[in-house]
């Protein structure tokens, strides 16, 4: 009983120490750099009154490691949910339609899509097209190399009909196009290649890396359309971050340098990388300075607007 009552005891005069502790701080909700920011504001006098116990700074440092390993273990929880997601759709696209082709353009979530279709052995079962517009960055095509061999395929590329480097482009279509009209440079260089993709491939499903936090004109997209599967579309950017981060994978060079995402050359800039993983910000830097015909801002080059893409 004694020694019941000595427990009780100390167990009161702990919880006094750790209320004065609090009462007397400027804040009653505080990180221990905040907290000491403050009271070396203070007067000395008042510095004594106001400073932790030994004993609240360790409930504080236990209370950080909590909330730190708490976090973490829900991150690794989102992303193992989201790869068995991923996984169980790309497995299914493969078991059920025939020929099926992933368009990658090397950006962040295409780069995940790549490492998922690996590492859960569908590779081999997909074909893998790149559409090389003869004006993207050169490191693009430096890392499209260097994913092949990383990863052990070989992606089809297609360009402009009739073209194989810029001087054939230009020679046929003009230097200037992409600025005169832009909607029939999208035709020749993007569209077209595109559709030759798919038709040449006897596709009856085209996977690709679309997501719905890219944007408003995405922000109902489903998994799961006719013709198309979009296996990241309830991933965010930064989930696709986090789980590079997490599984090493390989990313485009430029990504380093400011790039949230890539495309042409004369119509993508760097972006803040504090805004980044802001709602629709991660294509924020493409078609700047472009216009649809009806004058909005343009968000897409028109691949992805393309009706009945298959039938064609």
């Amino acid at each position: 009983l004694v020694k019941m009552r000595r427990n009780f005891l100390n167990l009161v005069l702990v919880s006094i120490s750790v209320a004065n502790t609090f009462a007397y701080c400027p804040s009653p909700s505080f990180t221990l750099n905040s907290f000491r920011s403050s009271l070396s504001k203070l007067p000395k006098a008042q510095q004594s009154l106001c400073r932790p116990s030994k004993l609240a700074l360790r409930m504080q440092d236990k209370l950080d490691l909590f909330v730190t390993e708490h976090n973490k273990l829900h991150l690794e929880s989102r992303l193992k949910y989201l790869e068995q997601q991923a996984v169980s759709d790309l497995t299914l696209a493969v078991s059920k339609y025939e020929n099926p082709v992933f368009t990658t353009a090397l950006i962040a979530g295409d780069d995940v899509i790549l490492h998922i279709l690996h590492k859960s052995g569908l590779l081999p079962k997909v074909k893998i097209v790149f559409i090389d517009t003869l004006h993207l960055f050169p490191e693009t095509l430096e890392f499209l190399d260097k994913v092949e061999k990383f990863y052990g395929f070989k992606a089809v590329v297609y360009k402009a009909e009739g073209c194989q480097t810029r001087e054939d482009f230009d020679e046929k279509y003009g230097d200037d196009i992409f600025i005169e009209d832009i909607e029939a440079y999208d035709k020749v260089a993007k569209v077209e290649p595109l559709l030759r993709a798919l038709r040449e491939s006897q596709t009856k499903l085209w996977i690709n890396g679309r997501r719905r936090d890219q944007g408003f004109e995405r922000a109902a997209l489903q998994v799961w359309e006719r013709e198309k599967m979009n296996p990241i579309a309830f991933w965010t950017f930064e989930d696709c971050w986090k789980y590079i981060e997490k599984e090493k994978v390989p990313y485009h060079p430029l990504h380093d340098d400011g790039y949230p995402s890539l495309g042409d050359m004369h119509s993508t800039l760097r972006v803040e990388k504090e805004k980044w993983f802001l709602y629709g910000m991660e294509r924020a830097g493409r078609f700047q300075n472009m216009q649809n015909p009806d004058g909005s801002d343009k968000t897409e080059c028109g691949i992805h607007t393309v009706s009945s893409p298959l039938a064609k």
